[in-house]
This record gives C-alpha cells, structure tokens and sequence, in this order.
C-alpha cells in the first residue's frame, strides 16, 4: 500500500467561535482557526461523537458555510474560512469517508487477537428550557 496523502479534511480551513453563556449574555473568547479535519478529529475523539454526529456537522458547514454546535455551557460556531471550499452533500460525504479512511490506515486491519468492537454511545438528552 502506498503512502496516503493528506486527506482534503485538513486542508480546509474554519474559523472556530466558542461562546460562554454567563448570566444570561454570550461571550465570546475570540475566534481561532484550524483545519477541518482538527475539528472533526475533536469531536469523535475527544467528546465521543458518533461517525453519524460528526458527519452532520461537516455536511452543514460544507454545504452551507456555517454551523453552531450546542454543549451545556457553551457553543461553538464554526464557518468555513474561504467559501470555495462549499460544496454538495455528496462531495462533503465523499470528504468525510475519506477523512474516517485516513484514520483507519494505520491501524492493522488483519490483527485477529484484537477484534473490531462496536461501542455506541448515546449523548445526554437536552433539559427543555427552564429546568
């Protein structure tokens, strides 16, 4: 197998905005920017996110340069950074298989005393406004 090339998740570049919410007004603490594939690498692995989650969101930004993902204490807005880069559903999920692929590469596909688990996991359900 050849040497895999960067996959076009990490060349595109998003403008991250986290807000705070703290006492009722948003704050923001200013505006970073990084690769997409960073973002999405952040999300699955840090935070969990199911393949399907995280696909969603990048199908949102690439179509339509922008989204806001919602967490307990704060929320992110994430735009992509130069609009060439929007694209239709099918390329953004053709993207997204790719950027999966490139993080399967390493691992040994044909190891039989470490089999493939599969682990859902279910994120806690939004509390209706007021509670």
């Amino acid at each position: 197998m050849g040497s895999m090339s960067t996959p076009r998740s990490y060349e595109i570049a998003i403008k991250e905005t986290k807000l705070f919410n703290e006492g009722g007004a948003m704050h923001s603490n200013g505006n970073l920017i990084k690769p997409l594939g960073e973002k999405l690498d952040e999300y699955m692995l840090k935070l969990g996110y199911s393949n399907s989650q995280a696909l969603g969101i990048l199908v949102q930004i690439l179509t339509q340069g922008k989204v806001r993902v919602d967490f307990r204490d704060f929320n992110e807005r994430l735009e992509l950074v130069d609009e060439s880069d929007l694209c239709d559903r099918v390329q953004a999920v053709a993207l997204f298989e790719e950027h999966l692929l490139s993080k399967q590469s390493g691992e040994n596909l044909d190891d039989q005393d470490n089999p493939t688990q599969r682990v859902i996991v279910q994120t806690p359900r939004p509390s209706p406004p007021g509670h």
